[in-house]
C-alpha cells in the first residue's frame, strides 16, 4: 500500500509540473534587401525583452529574401503549483549588417506591426532592407 501511495504521488508531482510549464510563441518576420549585394550580408534579429531561448535559429538570406522564426519564453516566474506565462515581446529590430558593420535597421512594435495567433505573432506585412551604404560610409 505505501508502495503504490508512494508510486501515485510521484505521478501527481510530474505532471503537475508538466502542466505548468509555459508554451513558446514563435515570432515569424518576413522581407526583402533592396540594393546591391555581395553575399557578405548578414540578418540579425533582436527581441526586446530577450527572448531566452538558446538558441536562437540564424536568418538566412536567399534570393534578396528572408524568412525567419524567432522563439519568445513566455515564462515571467516560476511557481511551485504554476508558473506566471505573461510575458510578451516589446519590439523586434532587424539589422542589415556587412562585414559587421551595420548597414541599415528596422524597429517593429510588437502591438502595431504583427498579428498575434494561437502560435505567436505574425508580420502584418514584409519589410524592405536598402543595402546601400549610408552618406558618410561613401
Amino acid at each position: 500500500m505505501k508502495r503504490f501511495v508512494a508510486i501515485l504521488s510521484i505521478l501527481i508531482l510530474l505532471t503537475s509540473g508538466a502542466l505548468s510549464k509555459c508554451a513558446n510563441r514563435s515570432i515569424n518576420i518576413s522581407g526583402r534587401v533592396v540594393g546591391p549585394h555581395d553575399g557578405s550580408l548578414k540578418i540579425a534579429i533582436e527581441v526586446v525583452p530577450d527572448p531566452n531561448w538558446e538558441p536562437q535559429p540564424d536568418t538566412a538570406l536567399k534570393d534578396d529574401e528572408f524568412v525567419s522564426e524567432m522563439y519568445f519564453n513566455t515564462t515571467k516566474a516560476e511557481g511551485r503549483v504554476r508558473d506566471n506565462c505573461s510575458r510578451v515581446p516589446k519590439s523586434v529590430d532587424v539589422v542589415l549588417s556587412r562585414d559587421g558593420h551595420e548597414v541599415d535597421r528596422v524597429r517593429l512594435d510588437i502591438s502595431r506591426d504583427f498579428v498575434k495567433n494561437k502560435g505567436g505573432y505574425e508580420l502584418r506585412s514584409p519589410i524592405i532592407l536598402h543595402s546601400r551604404q549610408k552618406a558618410q560610409e561613401r
